[in-house]
């Protein structure tokens, strides 16, 4: 397909994905004027919308983390794919076949889409090499493994739950056998390079084998666990990060949890503890992969959960993961209980003692989040002593800031008023301290943030400099109108006369191109041909229309700036002679006139 073809089919599917429908899918959206306001899912926005969506224009724009763009740029951000698989998606969603080639830049997107797809085969070649091993007599020793930790051949099954027998190249030849090369492996993270050049088996010291599994079902990495005792090897060990597999944006076990319907998820260590839990007939566990729980994670889990347990080990690292997890999770508007498990060092040795009945229980008995932390802070003062009181009361005060739902925050402080014999108003005293720390440090942040965004915008700090850069972005938007854009060539008006920001510079040179075919330029079309780096600032650009009717009338001002600074640049350069200088003199008293 030709590079014009493959955008004609992205318009499409822009246009036969309704913005506002797949948006709302993930927030709550409210009318503003010509606009729709919500919460944006994209970051920690939980005071006041800032994400802005234009249902005429079909495009978004988050005032907040500055992302933008179209129903594709949501959707990539959103549910964190890549461009091609964000595009599958909403064709998909709209019976759209995916075109099978592209030129110019979109190939390189369509080569890189089949390379993952080489991936995703290769994974699931392996996986089966895997799983196959267990019933062979060379996977003896994982299938002991899994039978002395009660693993059913149905929950085997179920997550895929493989053997990688000791062996430098087992898994190379199979797979060599497939068709497959080994720099391909290479790239599936399944096999390492030595510093001569050759490869060896990834998991070449014995393991058992859990393929991780995406929310499509697609299989893109592997964990494994060492079952041979006396070995310096780390116990866990994962695939690398490849093309495919990015541990941030994964969580083990989802593929089969997010089908749960309980709207809770619970958060466990490692994939023993979710595979036992599944077996046990707790179907909505998850585990992170083998690093800390992220905000990535945090959206993963709000997207198919309102709920979360976190099921970490009572140690000291466990608390440390579990105050970590929590406060994200808090962070993105989850709710988070912390369950501690009294008899056992984890649910699965919980589960083997007492049953899945009394664990049910021990869930159902989780202490919400702020209790807990407001709990491990307690059991390090005594509060007979007056010192340690107020040292807690300033610590407990310190969480409770975090607390913004008024009701909620008005029970925990009545609770510790009662407890520590106190004034509630003392309490909110101290509340309200740590508040203004916060403001002060977020104001700052903000501050910092709208300084770095002005010297890189404006260059220069000059009043003349904000003015041409804001006379820019107001001229592009209207440039959208062919009469504005007419007008625009008639001053003469190119597109190195944007010269505050290089996004100015190529949102222009593509309005130009637009006009220059007779295509009326749409702005969720401008923005599918543009950068997808420059997603975020041109949706903002488009949206930043004032609610301006007459354009025509509204470009003279930002054609005059643009103008004006053109000519000033020019005669600084000294690229006119006396003759142009007159003419130039002329033009602009006919331009006042």
């Amino acid at each position: 397909m030709a590079n014009q073809d493959f955008q004609s089919f992205l318009d499409e599917v822009v246009m036969k994905n309704d913005i506002v429908e797949i948006i709302s899918g993930f927030t709550t959206l409210k009318r503003s004027g010509s606009g729709l306001m919500g919460l944006c899912p994209l970051h920690n926005d939980k005071k006041s919308p800032s994400l802005s969506v234009s249902p005429d224009k079909q495009i978004f724009h988050c005032f907040g983390c500055g992302a933008g763009g179209s129903v594709i740029q949501f959707v990539e951000a959103a549910m964190n794919l890549d461009f091609m698989d964000a595009v599958k998606y909403l064709a998909d969603r709209v019976h759209m076949e995916m075109p099978n080639t592209r030129g110019g830049d979109k190939q390189r997107q369509l080569i890189l889409s089949r390379k993952k797809e080489r991936l995703y085969q290769i994974n699931a070649l392996a996986a089966r090499y895997y799983y196959e091993r267990l019933s062979e007599p060379e996977g003896r020793p994982g299938l002991e493994y899994l039978r002395n930790r009660k693993i059913s051949n149905s929950t085997i099954k179920k997550f895929g739950i493989g053997y990688a027998p000791e062996g430098w190249s087992n898994l190379i030849d199979h797979l060599k056998k497939q068709g497959c090369s080994e720099s391909d492996m290479y790239d599936a993270g399944l096999v390492r390079k030595r510093e001569n050049g050759t490869y060896y088996d990834a998991f070449y010291d014995g393991r058992v084998v859990f393929p991780i599994i995406d929310v499509r079902g697609r299989i893109i990495a592997f964990g494994g666990r060492i079952i041979r005792d006396g070995t310096d090897a780390p116990k866990y060990w994962n695939t690398p990060e490849t093309m495919i597999f990015k541990k941030k944006d994964n969580l083990f076990g989802l593929n089969l949890a997010k089908n749960d319907k309980s709207g809770r998820l619970l958060l466990m260590e490692g994939y023993m503890d979710v595979v036992a839990l599944h077996q046990s007939g707790f179907g909505n566990a998850v585990a992170s992969l083998g690093t800390s729980f992220t905000s990535e994670q945090a959206r993963l889990v709000k997207r198919y959960a309102s709920r979360a347990v976190l099921c970490y080990d009572n140690d000291e690292a466990g608390k440390k993961a579990t105050l970590r997890a929590g406060d994200i999770l808090f962070d993105e508007g989850v709710k988070v209980r912390v369950l501690t498990v009294t008899d056992g060092k984890d649910p699965d040795e919980f589960i083997k003692n007492k049953g899945p009945d009394m664990f049910a229980v021990l869930i159902e008995k989780a202490e919400p989040l702020i209790e807990y932390k407001i709990n491990e802070i307690r059991e390090k003062y005594n509060l007979n002593d007056v010192d340690d009181k107020v040292d807690f009361t300033r610590e407990a005060s310190a969480v409770l800031a975090r607390v913004k739902n008024p009701a909620q925050r008005e029970i925990y402080v009545s609770r510790l008023a009662d407890e520590l014999k106190i004034s509630a108003g003392s309490i909110m005293a101290g509340i309200t301290e740590f508040e203004r720390a916060n403001a002060r440090i977020e104001a700052r942040r903000v501050e910092n943030e709208r300084v770095r965004q002005t010297v890189r915008r404006e260059r220069v700090g000059t009043e003349n400099a904000r003015g041409l850069y804001w006379a820019e972005r107001l001229l592009l938007n209207q440039m959208c109108d062919k009469r504005v854009m007419k007008r625009v060539r008639e001053c003469g008006i190119t597109p190195d006369d944007f010269t505050c920001d290089p996004v100015h510079r190529r949102l222009a040179a593509l309005l130009f191109e637009l006009s220059d075919k007779g295509v009326r330029p749409e702005p969720a079309d401008i923005i599918s041909r543009s950068l997808p780096e420059d997603a975020g600032p041109v949706s903002d650009i488009l949206m930043s229309d004032k609610n301006i009717e007459d354009k025509l009338s509204a470009s003279v001002g930002p054609t005059e700036t643009i103008m004006k600074a053109k000519e000033e640049r020019l005669i600084a350069g000294g690229a006119y002679d006396d003759e142009q200088l007159m003419r130039l003199f002329e033009k602009k008293k006919q331009r006042k006139l």
